[in-house]
């Protein structure tokens, strides 16, 4: 007798954020992303992302497809495989990597490491950690390091946020940063400040990792 393993739809969140310069903020970016997790064994799961980033300043849309191939170890313990197509401006980037996330005690901890080819720009490297604990009340603090370098310009985004949870599937966040620029020995760095809200379905976490783009490095363009 043979039992048939049905895929489950196992959790996903849906997000909408606003970031900008604090110096000047019409260099900003409005996103609005979605993932879903659907549970092929108790181990074994596939995450699929959409995401969506308009930049003012340069009025410049780019649009993002990612698919994960998730392995848990156990309850604490994932890791993955990713891949994400990324379009705009007649540009196409492709981006393979690698993450993994672990929870221990309050904590929730993540780190991914890809490579992109740019048909515009060229090979570059992406790079990002970070980490949420939860607090009393339904807050939780979390902080975050992203980057990429691409055709010898290297950008980092250090950031902390303070988010709550209004319900039991939607959360709020206040988010405030840095984000450097660094090419030929000289670099800028310019404060940022974001807002964003996530509706949560499913598990607890609603989706294993986050989504993986480049725009999601970059506060504003």
């Amino acid at each position: 007798t043979q039992t048939a393993q049905a895929v489950e739809v196992t959790g996903g969140p849906g997000g909408l954020s606003y970031s900008a310069f604090v110096d000047d903020t019409d260099v900003n970016r409005l996103g609005i992303e979605g993932s879903v997790e659907l549970g092929w064994t108790r181990s074994w799961a596939t995450q699929l992302d959409l995401s969506f980033n308009q930049f003012d300043s340069s009025n410049a849309d780019t649009r993002a497809f990612g698919i994960h191939t998730l392995y848990h170890l156990n309850d604490a313990t994932s890791f993955g495989l990713f891949y994400t197509v990324e379009k705009g401006d007649g540009d196409t980037v492709d981006i393979l990597g690698l993450e993994a996330g672990h929870e221990f005690g309050n904590w929730d901890v993540e780190g991914f490491f890809g490579k992109a080819d740019s048909t515009g720009a060229g090979s570059a490297n992406i790079f990002g950690v970070s980490g949420r604990t939860e607090l009393r009340n339904g807050f939780g603090f979390g902080a975050g390091y992203k980057s990429v370098d691409v055709a010898g310009i290297d950008i980092e985004q250090l950031s902390v946020t303070l988010d709550r949870d209004v319900s039991a599937q939607t959360n709020v966040y206040l988010q405030v940063g840095t984000a450097r620029v660094s090419t030929g020995g000289v670099s800028d760095s310019e404060p940022f400040i974001g807002v964003g809200g996530t509706y949560r379905f499913g598990a607890e976490r609603g989706a294993t990792f986050g989504v993986r783009n480049v725009s999601n490095i970059l506060p504003g363009g």
